[in-house]
């Protein structure tokens, strides 16, 4: 695929000027969460239904999730600051300002 020879800059400085070609939310936000309730899930599955399941130690399986959910929350909670940081940073268009 050859990009138009009139268009100047990288991909990503287009995108940068241009925040209707973004697809989506990058800020990792979602990705946290749903990682923190599937621990949170983990937890409850190896809790009450441990001991049945064959082939695994319960205890150590409860315990990483505990682990996992435990250090997902804060990291839920740093990224969501950062992300509020950054979001209001931006100009009124929407764009990221560029100098930090």
């Amino acid at each position: 695929m050859s990009e138009d020879p009139g268009q100047q800059g990288s991909a990503i400085d287009r995108i940068r000027e241009n925040p209707a070609l973004r697809s989506r939310d990058d800020s990792g936000l979602w990705a946290i969460a749903i990682g923190v309730v599937l621990w949170i899930i983990a937890i409850i599955v190896f809790a009450f239904f441990g001991d049945r399941i064959s082939g695994i130690d319960a205890t150590r399986a409860l315990q990483i999730s505990i682990a996992g959910a435990v250090l997902g929350i804060p990291g839920l909670i740093i990224v969501g600051m950062r992300h509020r940081r950054i979001k209001s940073a931006r100009d009124p268009k929407g764009h990221t300002p560029t100098h930090r």
